[in-house]
């Protein structure tokens, strides 16, 4: 895919984000009491969502010989995915058992195919950060919440 100008190619962002997506819901199509989203999911809010969110970007310009041709550009970015489990009761351990199995799942989805379908020169998990607490259910209800946000590092040469 290129620009309107021509021969720049374009970001290859939303091709990496909606390769994750189709591969996290082909991966859970079973499991239709978890919602997969593409950023924050609407009024419907069950008990576990897997959401491909916020994107972080920073671009590298380059034009030395040998290094990708002239006026190439380095795409580097991190994609967050966002695993959110809520068990009512006051049980942790189960909220954060799914939710961890669930960004081994996100995990394995990038581990498969490191380009993601093509859209990137390289893609890798990069970082992982638990939350976990009690929280409400939107009903009046209470019980655990976990939360792991996921960063798949990626990279592409324009």
């Amino acid at each position: 895919m290129t620009t309107p100008i021509g021969d720049i190619p374009a970001s290859s962002i939303p091709a990496a984000r909606t390769w994750i997506f189709d591969g996290l819901k082909t991966q859970l199509a079973d499991q239709p009491d978890t919602l997969v989203c593409l950023d924050e999911p609407g009024p419907y809010q069950p008990d576990e969502i897997v959401m491909v969110g916020d994107v972080h970007q920073q671009y590298n310009p380059e034009n030395v010989v040998g290094s990708g041709g002239a006026y190439w550009l380095r795409e580097d970015y991190t994609i967050t995915v966002l695993v959110d489990v809520y068990r009512g009761g006051d049980e942790p351990a189960q909220a954060f058992a799914r939710a961890r199995q669930l960004a081994d799942l996100v995990v394995a989805v990038v581990r498969s195919d490191p380009s993601l379908g093509g859209a990137v020169d390289r893609a890798k998990p990069g970082m992982a950060q638990h939350t976990s607490g009690w929280a409400e259910d939107g009903h009046g209800a209470s019980g655990r919440q976990t939360v792991i946000e996921i960063g798949i590092d990626c990279l592409k040469t324009l």
